[in-house]
C-alpha cells in the first residue's frame, strides 16, 4: 500500500499563526488510498465524537444510574459529535411538572433539551453504546425515583425453576448404626408477569441399635404463593402465604392477599435515608460531600441556593463534611451531622401495605385459632429528617393501631417514638392496652464511638398482639401466650484504631404472664496484626423461669486465622489458611483447629482438622473435599473419633427449564430469577459471570440484579476454528423473579477472506455490505468490504451464495470453498459479483 509521504510536506510548510485549534481529520487521506474511495463519504468522522448517523440501540443513564434501553436516532453535531434525538414523551416522567411537557408531542433533539434544562449535559459513549444524561436534581421528577423505566423491565419467558439441596450422613459406632437423609427445594413456575413459588422438603432417619430400631420420614410443602409486579404503584402483589411488614406491630403470618411497596423498584440512592443537604453557592461551584473520610458525592452547582438529596452514604452513622469550591478557587465547608434509624426514609418517599387474609398458625390448630383480618400500613419521609409511620390490624374481635415518628436530631443523633393500642375480646372479656417504644442512634466520629441502636419497649398488662389474641387455651399461656412486658436492647461499637474494634450488646426481657426474665450480654473485640486475624467474644445468658429457678450460661470464644501467604508470600497457590477456635462454656473447653484451602488448577477445596477438650469432650479428626462446578456443587467428608465414625455428603444446584431449552447452574434462581445464555448449542463458551455453557449450549446465571442493566459478555477463548461468536455482549433488565434468555449469534463454518470483483475486473468498492444468503432474520451474517475488494466472513458453508450492496447497486456471488487455499484456519478465494 502506498504511504503517500509526499502529502506531509505541504502540511508542514503551510503551518501559520492562523492555524485552527479545532481537531480535524481529512477523510481524503483514507479514501485516496482505497480502491473505489471516491464513492466513500467519511466526513462524519472528520470531527471528534463523529460517527455514522442513524438508529442505534443504546443504554441510557440518568446521573450515572441506568434508566432504560431504547433505539434512538443519532445525528452528527458541529461541536458535540454524535448525539441522539429523543422520542415524544421520553422526558415526561423524568422532569418536574414545569418541564414535563418538554418534547411531549414531538421528537426532541439533544440541543433543544440542553437549551431548555440549565446545567444539563448529554454525551454519547459509542464504544459502550451508552448515552449519559446529566440533569440537576432540582429538575428531576417522580419517574427518576424508580431504579429504571418500567418499559425496560423484561418479564422473561415461561419457565420452571428449581433450587435443590441434598445432604445426608451415616454414623456408625460399636452399638448403633444411624443414617439420615434430607432433601429441600425451592420450586417456581413463571408465566407472563406471574411467579408461582413453593418450598418443599423431605427427611428420613433410620437407627439400628442394640436396644431397638427407629425409622421415620417426613415431607412438607410450605411458603406457597403467586406474585407479580404492579409497576404503576411501585409495588408487588402476592396471593398465598405471606407475612405483614410489621413496622410497630408484630409481623403476622397469614394466607391471603398482600399488596406492598417494593423497594427493589426504587433507585439505589433513595432506598436508605440520607438528609437533604442545603447551602448557597456564590458562583458556579463544585460541591463535594465526604463521610468517614470517603467522598460520596460531587456535583457542579449553579450560583444560588441548592439542595442535594440524590446520594448514598456508607452506613447508618457518620457526620458529613460538605465542601463548596467556588469559581475563583476559594473553598468553604460546613459539617452536616448524620445519624439514622432503619425506619427513616428519604424526603418525599412513601411506602404502603394492604393485606387481607387468615392467620396462619403453621399447623398448630390445637393452640391457635385462624381469624380473618385486614392489615394496613403507611410511612413517608419529610424534610428535616422526619419520617412518620402508622399501621393497623382489624379483625372481628381484635383491633390494634400503631403510630410513630422518627426525627434527626442533628449533632445529637436520631430518635424515634411510637405508641400502639389494642382491643381484644378474649375469653368473654374485653382487654384494652397500650405499648410504647423508643429508639435512639448516635455516632461520635471524634472518639470513634457508635451507638448503633438503643431501644426500649413497654407494654401494659392488657396489651395483646394479634398472636396473643389467636391463642386458644388460657391455661397454656406460659407456653403459647407469654406476653411481653418490657424489652431493652443496647448496641455500642468503639473503634480502637490500629488495635481493632470492640462492641457491646445487651438485651433484657420480662413478661406479664409469668415471672420469666431473660438477660443476654455480649462483648467482642477483633483486630488484625500482620494479616493475622484475632477475635475474642465473651457472652452471658441468664434466665429466671416461671418457677424462679435460675439458669446461667457463660461462654468465652477465641478465634485466630493465619493465612499461609503470611509465610509463603505469592508462592501460596492454594490460598490456604489455618484457624483455631476455643470455646469455654461453663468450664467445659472445646478446641478446634482447621486447615483449609484450594487444590491448584482445580475447582476443589480441602479441609482437614480436629477437635479436643476436657470434661469428656470427644476427640475427633475430620477431612472433607468440596467441589464447585458450573452446574452443581458437592462435598464429601469423613469424621473419626474413639466412639464413632461418620461419613457425610451434600449436593446442591439449580435448574431452569423453558419451552425450547434447559439450563443448569449452582446459584439460586427461584428468589431473584435468572439469565440464561444460549450459544446455538456450542459448549464451553466462557461468560463474564464466571460460568461456561454446558453440552446443551446454555449457561445459567442466578440472582441477577433486578430492574437494572445486567451486561453479559462472552469470551471466545478455546473455541474451535470453525466456531465464531458473532455477538459477544448483550444486556438484560430482568424484573424480579423473571427468566430472561439471551440468545447469542454463533457462526459455525469456515472463516473465509473473499476477494470480490465486478464483471469489469474492478474490485467491489470500499464499504460495500456483503451478506450470506439463507440466514434467518436477526441472525444475518454480513461483512464490510475493505480495500482491494477484500472482505472477511465467518460461518461460511462449503458452498452457497452471497449478496453485495453499495449505493443503489446490488450483485450476487456463488462460491464453493472446499478446495480453496488456506492460511492457518482462514481460507481465501476470489469470486466475481454478478448483477
Amino acid at each position: 500500500m502506498s504511504k503517500h509521504h509526499f502529502i506531509i510536506a505541504p502540511f508542514i510548510l503551510g503551518i501559520s499563526a492562523n492555524i485552527s485549534a479545532e481537531d480535524y481529520f481529512d477523510p481524503s487521506l483514507l479514501a485516496s488510498d482505497v480502491a473505489g474511495g471516491s464513492d466513500v463519504d467519511l466526513s462524519a468522522f472528520s470531527h471528534p465524537g463523529g460517527g455514522m448517523e442513524g438508529e442505534q440501540e443504546v443504554s441510557i443513564y440518568i446521573n450515572n444510574d441506568f434508566y432504560t434501553r431504547e433505539t434512538l436516532t443519532f445525528r452528527n453535531t458541529s461541536d458535540r459529535g454524535l448525539l441522539p434525538d429523543f422520542p415524544p414523551r421520553f422526558f415526561g416522567p423524568l422532569l418536574v411538572e414545569d418541564y414535563s411537557s418538554l418534547g411531549k408531542n414531538k421528537t426532541l433533539s439533544s440541543y433543544d433539551f440542553l437549551a431548555s434544562i440549565p446545567y444539563s449535559e448529554i454525551t454519547f459513549d459509542q464504544g459502550a453504546s451508552r448515552v449519559n444524561i446529566s440533569i440537576p436534581q432540582a429538575y428531576l421528577g417522580g419517574g427518576a425515583k424508580l431504579i429504571s423505566s418500567p418499559e425496560t423491565w423484561n418479564y422473561g419467558v415461561p419457565a420452571f425453576l428449581l433450587d435443590y439441596n441434598i445432604s445426608g450422613n451415616r454414623n456408625k459406632a460399636s452399638d448403633y448404626d444411624a443414617e439420615s437423609f434430607y432433601a429441600s427445594s425451592l420450586i417456581g413456575v413463571n408465566f407472563s408477569k406471574w411467579h408461582l413459588r413453593t418450598s418443599a422438603n423431605y427427611s428420613q432417619y433410620k437407627n439400628n441399635s442394640s436396644w431397638g430400631g427407629v425409622s421415620t420420614d417426613k415431607s412438607s410443602f410450605y411458603n406457597t404463593y403467586a406474585e407479580r409486579d404492579i409497576s404503576s404503584l411501585r409495588a408487588s402483589l402476592r396471593l398465598g402465604e405471606a407475612s405483614t411488614g410489621g413496622i410497630i406491630l408484630d409481623s403476622i403470618p397469614f394466607r391471603g392477599l398482600r399488596l406492598y411497596s417494593d423497594d427493589d423498584m426504587l433507585g439505589y440512592r433513595l432506598r436508605n435515608y440520607t438528609p437533604t443537604v442545603r447551602g448557597i453557592a456564590r458562583s458556579q461551584s463544585v460541591v463535594t460531600i465526604t463521610q468517614n473520610g470517603r467522598q460520596v458525592y460531587q456535583a457542579n452547582i449553579p450560583p444560588g441556593p441548592f439542595q442535594i438529596e440524590d446520594f448514598n452514604l456508607s452506613g447508618y452513622t457518620g457526620d458529613m463534611v460538605v465542601t463548596i469550591r467556588e469559581a475563583d478557587g476559594s473553598e468553604h465547608s460546613f459539617l452536616q451531622p448524620f445519624s439514622t434509624l432503619p425506619e427513616m426514609k428519604r424526603e418525599g418517599i412513601s411506602d404502603f401495605e394492604l393485606s387481607i387474609g387468615q392467620y396462619d398458625n403453621n399447623g398448630f390448630d390445637s393452640h391457635y385459632e385462624k381469624p380473618s383480618f385486614v392489615y394496613g400500613s403507611w410511612s413517608r419521609g419529610f424534610s428535616y429528617g422526619i419520617t412518620t409511620f402508622g399501621e393497623t390490624v382489624q379483625s372481628d374481635k381484635y383491633q390494634s393501631i400503631g403510630l410513630g415518628s422518627t426525627v434527626s436530631l442533628g449533632t445529637f443523633g436520631a430518635a424515634s417514638a411510637d405508641v400502639s393500642f389494642s382491643r381484644a375480646d378474649k375469653f368473654r372479656d374485653i382487654k384494652t392496652g397500650q405499648s410504647y417504644g423508643l429508639k435512639y442512634s448516635k455516632s461520635q466520629l471524634e472518639t470513634g464511638t457508635t451507638l448503633t441502636l438503643a431501644t426500649y419497649r413497654y407494654s401494659t398488662k392488657d396489651f395483646y398482639t394479634f398472636r396473643d389474641f389467636t391463642s386458644k387455651i388460657e391455661s397454656s399461656r406460659y407456653t403459647w401466650d407469654n406476653r411481653l412486658k418490657n424489652r431493652m436492647t443496647f448496641n455500642l461499637a468503639q473503634s480502637l484504631g490500629k488495635y481493632g474494634n470492640i462492641s457491646l450488646s445487651a438485651t433484657r426481657q420480662s413478661y406479664w404472664t409469668s415471672s420469666e426474665l431473660t438477660r443476654n450480654y455480649n462483648l467482642s473485640h477483633s483486630f488484625s496484626w500482620q494479616d493475622i486475624y484475632f477475635n475474642t467474644t465473651l457472652s452471658l445468658d441468664q434466665m429466671h423461669n416461671r418457677y424462679k429457678d435460675r439458669s446461667e450460661n457463660k461462654q468465652i470464644d477465641l478465634y485466630v486465622s493465619v493465612p499461609f501467604s503470611k509465610f509463603l508470600g505469592n508462592n501460596d497457590i492454594t490460598s490456604s489458611s489455618l484457624t483455631w477456635n476455643m470455646t469455654n462454656s461453663d468450664h467445659r473447653v472445646r478446641n478446634n483447629a482447621t486447615l483449609n484451602g484450594s487444590i491448584p488448577d482445580t475447582d476443589f477445596r480441602y479441609r482437614v482438622g480436629g477437635s479436643w477438650g476436657n470434661d469428656n469432650v470427644a476427640t475427633t479428626k475430620t477431612a472433607s473435599l468440596s467441589w464447585t462446578g458450573n452446574y452443581t456443587s458437592a462435598s464429601l467428608g469423613y469424621t473419626y473419633s474413639n466412639e464413632s465414625n461418620t461419613i457425610d455428603y451434600s449436593l446442591s444446584g439449580s435448574a431452569v427449564a423453558y419451552p425450547w431449552g434447559l439450563a443448569l447452574g449452582n446459584s439460586s434462581v427461584t428468589n431473584s430469577g435468572a439469565i440464561v445464555v444460549e450459544t446455538a448449542g456450542t459448549s464451553g463458551v466462557k461468560t463474564s459471570a464466571g460460568y461456561k455453557t454446558s453440552l446443551l449450549g446454555t449457561a445459567l446465571i442466578g440472582s441477577p440484579q433486578k430492574y437494572t442493566e445486567n451486561r453479559v459478555d462472552l469470551y471466545p477463548d478455546g473455541l474451535p476454528d470453525d466456531t465464531v461468536l458473532a455477538e459477544t455482549s448483550k444486556v438484560a433488565v430482568p424484573a424480579k423473579g423473571a427468566v430472561v434468555v439471551l440468545d447469542y449469534t454463533v457462526f459455525k463454518g469456515s472463516q473465509v477472506v473473499f476477494t470480490l470483483t465486478q464483471p469489469s475486473g474492478k474490485p467491489l468498492p470500499f464499504g460495500a455490505i456483503v451478506s450470506l444468503d439463507g440466514m434467518p432474520k436477526g441472525k444475518e451474517n454480513t461483512g464490510i468490504v475493505g480495500e482491494n475488494g477484500r472482505v472477511y466472513m465467518a460461518g461460511i458453508p462449503k458452498e452457497g451464495s452471497l449478496k453485495a450492496t453499495w449505493g443503489g447497486n446490488i450483485c450476487s456471488i456463488k462460491f464453493r470453498i472446499e478446495d480453496q487455499k488456506s492460511v492457518g484456519p482462514i481460507r481465501e478465494t476470489t469470486e466475481v459479483c454478478k448483477a
